[in-house]
């Protein structure tokens, strides 16, 4: 076994952020702009990238977000992100947000997203990334799920 595999437990970051009402739509019902979202998806995302890597790298793709149910102010959100899928310099990374009221303890999965990021070298140029080493049921049908996205995207191109 290649000893710079790594899995996806350890890639996985954790960005956390209580939602504010300037994060907020101006609605009659307001609820969290899904910019504000999309900006904590990306930044999670990258850390799990950048620990899988163990450098730098940069966003090819938000490949899909979903939607599930508003986040509104006053919520703690929370975003855990992992690599799921590697290629030669290329990572899929799977995100899901949770929306937490404090004041109840209510944690709700409100959004699940696919990113695809590229390590780069000290030059900017793409550079290769370690093996992922699937250990769990969950790793390998996610690693799964992620070939297959990878195929569609690349058929539609």
């Amino acid at each position: 076994m290649d000893p710079k595999t790594k899995t996806p437990n350890q890639s996985e970051a954790v960005v956390a952020d209580l939602m504010m009402p300037h994060q907020a739509n101006g609605l009659r019902q307001p609820s969290v702009f899904g910019g504000v979202v999309l900006s904590m998806v990306d930044r999670g995302a990258a850390l799990a990238a950048m620990r899988h890597a163990g450098g730098q790298v940069t966003t090819l793709s938000i490949d899909r977000v979903l939607f599930k149910e508003p986040i509104r102010v006053g919520d703690l959100v929370e975003i855990r992100s992992r690599v799921v899928w590697v290629g030669r310099t290329s990572m899929s990374v799977v995100a899901h947000v949770y929306a937490e009221q404090v004041s109840t303890g209510t944690r709700r999965h409100t959004n699940e997203c696919w990113l695809t990021f590229v390590h780069l070298d000290e030059h900017g140029k793409p550079a290769p990334v370690p093996p992922l080493r699937l250990e769990t049921a969950e790793d390998r049908a996610l690693h799964e799920m992620a070939a297959r996205r990878r195929e569609q995207a690349l058929s539609e191109r």
